[in-house]
């Protein structure tokens, strides 16, 4: 088990979510080639992990690793927001707090997801919604 395990968890959770939605071939993924260009819809998805901190001592302690995932939402600018509004609820619905999603054995416990305001970036209209994680593992014998 690693903290790999808690962002492959996580980012499969948000690909089922976001695929539900009708994103299928319009999702960003990070640091990936990805062209907006022609789309009416896309969506960006971001792990973004704190540094794990310890919870017990030893070589085979228990490590914490906070973070959050980032879901964007965009659509052309002066579209409205209305169906931004369903795939946020969407996520968090999938995200609810307390939920857990699991790789190899780790397990990922969602602790909030909630909406930001909408911007205009890049002649997109963008909401995000954040979830913010926790996970425990086993730190890594030396």
């Amino acid at each position: 088990m690693a903290d790999s395990d808690s962002e492959k968890a996580l980012l499969t959770a948000a690909k089922t979510l976001l695929e539900a939605q009708g994103f299928t071939g319009a999702i960003k993924w990070e640091n990936a080639k990805f062209d907006p260009s022609g789309k009416t819809k896309w969506a960006s998805v971001f792990f973004v992990p704190n540094e794990p901190v310890p919870v017990t001592l030893g070589e085979q302690g228990t490590d914490r690793q906070t973070g959050f995932l980032q879901i964007d939402f965009n659509v052309p600018q002066d579209t409205g927001t209305g169906a931004m509004r369903a795939w946020a609820n969407a996520a968090r619905q999938t995200f609810v707090a307390g939920k857990s999603f699991t790789e190899n054995g780790q397990i990922v416990i969602v602790m909030s997801a909630g909406t930001g305001p909408g911007r205009n970036v890049d002649n997109w209209f963008r909401k995000s919604v954040t979830i913010a994680f926790r996970t425990d593992f086993q730190r890594a014998s030396l």
